[in-house]
């Protein structure tokens, strides 16, 4: 049961959770409590965490050029600065870093191998899959169901959930009280989209009667 149930955290790093960080997500601080529980909660009941994260350098195609804060904006979470940070509690789980470079099938087959498993999977888009390694964890765990939290909902978020959708044959819940939308589109809207499309949307006080 436990390595059928995946939890995939997105995004949950300083310049977009903190009002200070260089691409605020407006409101995110508000969501930092909820995130950690949503950690904890895995954590503590033996689900293994994937996070997704942001880990720029210059010249990437994501921070360079005019910033229209839909496909470019300005620079974040840089790689190896304060701001490329994950925020709230972590655990005590040794966490592994998958980089944005293709791994041997046995090395990530070696990271995800264990009766419990906590790895940040970096990526230089929006876009998760664009880190080749990606998809692969995915086959290599096939997941029945994953829990998805993070920022940003409107971008991030959701092309993670649609490339989830694409693979095909994961239930797919999105924990609605533990995501920030950075305003393309109104959460209410984007959560709308997500559960015409087969997601469901579960508050933190679910998680225990789901899991």
């Amino acid at each position: 049961m436990k390595k059928e149930v995946l939890f995939w955290d997105v995004d949950t790093q300083y310049d977009f959770m903190r009002p200070e960080g260089r691409l605020y997500v407006a409101g995110a601080e508000g969501i930092i409590d909820n995130v950690s529980r949503v950690r904890r909660y895995a954590m503590e009941n033996g689900f293994s965490i994937i996070a997704s994260t942001d880990w720029h350098r210059e010249g990437n195609k994501e921070i360079t050029g005019t910033a229209d804060f839909q496909n470019i904006f300005p620079p974040h979470c840089m790689a190896g600065k304060p701001g490329s940070e994950r925020v709230g509690y972590l655990g005590d789980i040794q966490i592994d870093i998958v980089p944005n470079r293709r791994m041997k099938t046995d090395e990530l087959r070696t990271m995800v191998d264990k009766r419990q498993f906590h790895i940040v999977i970096r990526k230089e888009e929006l876009d998760i899959f664009s880190n080749p390694n990606a998809a692969e964890i995915v086959e290599i765990l096939k997941p029945k169901s994953i829990v998805v939290f993070g920022v940003a909902l409107d971008l991030c978020v959701r092309q993670m959930v649609e490339g989830l959708i694409k693979t095909g044959g994961i239930k797919l819940y999105l924990v609605g009280d533990a995501v920030k939308g950075i305003g393309v589109k109104s959460d209410e809207e984007v959560i709308e989209e997500l559960r015409a499309k087969g997601v469901e949307i579960i508050a933190i006080s679910d998680l225990e009667k789901k899991f």
